[in-house]
């Protein structure tokens, strides 16, 4: 469990949420489970509606938000450590990830702090290199029907993807989209829009990426502090939360494309922080030369 000092003040006290129809075409196709990372802190993208809503809210301190959690993650453990291996696995390489990324994925930047974090470090070159860090519980955690939430600090940065997300079991098997995905929180152009969506395989095309969900724009960037990011999938549902609000849902009923509805099969947790590709673009002059996403906890409780 972390010690930030800060815990008590989860996000600002007023949020505008821009609720938006249709779907989000600008990100590209995610292929081999692959996925880009995402934008900031509030503006919903829900079928057939076109509001803009003010929202004011007290600053919550969310310590455990699902009461009952069937699993946990503190992330607790001397420095430099990687997490616990009995859940997470860091995956490594280069090769672009599917969307012409720039960084090679290292064991050695996705590493607990020794307060109760884990710290996933991009480092951005002057000669455009880049090495950041990705994790996975695929083939030692997953989760079917029931929320999923961690409490995060994202950082910002032209040409950052930082995201946390679920995958489906299956994608090993049955392929990126078919298996699903879920975007819990992503932050492609600045921390100050967030991206929410659903990927997943057509009725008639489990091979062609039909998308759900959309954008959260927030008064306030999502690099200010801790937010806590949630998604609750159901048999009719897939609802979005940040900090305790709800900032995106996706209806069975009135999901775009003929979306296979595979979000409550067994899903796992990444996180990942990307750079470059087709969707954020390069990291440029003011890119940070060292980024960091703080993960404090995760929480996951089923049914």
């Amino acid at each position: 469990m972390s010690r930030h000092a800060g815990r008590g003040d989860d996000g600002p006290v007023g949020r505008r949420v821009a609720r938006r129809a249709g779907r989000l075409a600008a990100r590209p196709a995610v292929v081999a489970g692959v996925v880009a990372a995402g934008s900031g802190v509030l503006a919903l993208v829900l079928v057939g509606a076109s509001v803009v809503v003010p929202v004011v809210r007290a600053a919550t301190g969310i310590e455990a938000p699902l009461g009952d959690a069937t699993w946990t993650e503190d992330f607790d453990g001397p420095a430099g450590t990687p997490p616990d291996a009995a859940s997470w696995t860091a995956q490594t390489g280069a090769g672009g990830w599917g969307n012409d990324e720039l960084q090679t994925y290292t064991a050695d930047a996705a590493v607990l702090d020794g307060d109760g974090h884990l710290v996933i470090t991009a480092t951005v070159g002057a000669d455009g290199s880049a090495t950041s860090g990705r994790i996975t519980t695929q083939t030692k955690r997953s989760f079917g029907a029931g929320t999923v939430a961690a409490r995060v600090r994202l950082p910002d940065g032209t040409g950052l993807l930082p995201a946390f997300w679920l995958l489906g079991d299956s994608v090993d098997t049955v392929g990126w989209p078919a298996a699903g995905e879920v975007d819990v929180v992503e932050t492609p152009f600045s921390t100050g829009t967030s991206t929410h969506l659903l990927h997943g395989g057509t009725l008639t095309a489990p091979t062609t990426d039909a998308q759900a969900g959309g954008d959260a724009v927030h008064d306030v960037p999502l690099s200010d502090d801790f937010h806590v990011f949630a998604v609750t999938r159901t048999v009719d549902a897939v609802t979005w939360t940040i900090d305790d609000e709800e900032v995106q849902r996706v209806d069975r009923a009135s999901a775009p494309d003929g979306l296979r509805w595979v979000f409550t099969q067994p899903f796992h947790v990444l996180f990942s922080l990307a750079v470059g590709g087709r969707w954020p673009g390069s990291p440029d002059e003011t890119t940070p030369a060292e980024s960091r996403m703080v993960v404090d906890w995760v929480r996951a409780t089923e049914g």
